[in-house]
């Protein structure tokens, strides 16, 4: 009598001992990531607790070569398909700690409630950030403003790690932050930020907040999932304006359209996919060039695999 019997050799896990040691889930799908709600999956999310956790992962990653990247609160990102290298989103303790005019909060805060934490606090000059979604570390990395106000002018100082996992705390300086964008890409990971604030009435600041707020329901279609403004605004011109002018208010592809509320943004109206979103984005681009001569530029994040 003959026995037959296999053996099972385990495959080995992709990433190093001490990244697997790093909180982390698997195939999470990005539509509970983002905003927008569409994507494949990520197959690889790790989310440290500690700012000590994310410098392991980032020393780790560095330290293997493997490609990562990093997510906030996914307010201000398509992505078109699956992920499979490890993605870093902070869970650090959302705990806000003011100091006189000063207040600080962790990068994985979200932008919203840090707006309202300072208008409780009596704290005016975050005024603006009141209707802006998303996490404070992705604000910060990409300069978010509204209302001709953005973090630039109220940032005293922050915290990130360097590509290499090193920790660095430091104020802002010139040509570090303009429109939009930052130097903070290319493996840098903001940890947290502190805000130079003025002392100010908490009522008329309530009411400040309430405004502005008040202002993006009635003229952005929040009841739809989105990711917020889509292209960046061309120099003297607006992005939506431009968009508007162009007759592209409804146009839809798939569940993906152009807002006929506001015209820079594209929504998903249950069932997009990220084709589809990549597809109306391509024909607002080529529409606008066509008619304006001008090529809008994304102001979102686009991840492909």
């Amino acid at each position: 009598m003959t026995l037959e019997y296999t053996i099972l050799i385990p495959m080995p896990l992709p990433f190093p001992d001490d990244l697997l040691q790093v909180p982390h889930r698997r195939d999470v799908p990005f539509a509970k990531l983002t905003t927008l709600g569409v994507g494949g999956l990520c197959r690889w999310l790790f989310e440290p607790t500690t700012e000590a956790q994310a410098q392991t992962f980032v020393r780790a990653c560095a330290r293997e070569g493997l490609p990562w990247r990093v997510l906030g609160g996914g307010s201000n990102l398509v992505v078109l398909g699956d992920l499979e290298g490890p993605l870093l989103r902070l869970a650090l303790p959302k705990i806000v700690t003011q100091e006189g005019s000063l207040l600080s909060a962790p990068a994985s805060h979200g932008h919203i409630a840090l707006a309202e934490a300072a208008a409780a606090a009596g704290l005016s000059g975050l005024e603006f950030a009141s209707g802006i979604p998303g996490s404070l570390g992705g604000a910060i990395r990409m300069n978010a403003g509204a209302y001709g106000r953005e973090w630039v002018n109220v940032l005293a100082r922050y915290r990130f790690l360097t590509p290499e996992g090193e920790l660095v705390e430091k104020a802002p300086e010139p040509g570090e932050f303009s429109y939009r964008q930052s130097f903070l890409t290319g493996g840098r990971v903001v940890l947290s930020a502190t805000a130079l604030l003025a002392e100010g009435d908490p009522a008329t600041i309530r009411a400040q907040v309430a405004e502005y707020r008040a202002k993006r329901g009635t003229s952005q279609p929040l009841s739809k999932r989105n990711a917020g403004c889509i292209f960046k605004n061309p120099t003297g011109q607006s992005a939506g304006r431009l968009i508007d002018a162009a007759g592209l208010k409804g146009l839809r592809v798939g569940d993906a359209e152009v807002s006929p509320e506001h015209a820079n943004f594209l929504v998903n109206h249950g069932h997009a996919t990220a084709a589809e979103f990549a597809e109306l984005m391509d024909q607002v681009q080529a529409r606008v060039l066509e008619v304006h001569g001008v090529r809008l530029e994304p102001e979102v994040e686009i991840w492909r695999p």
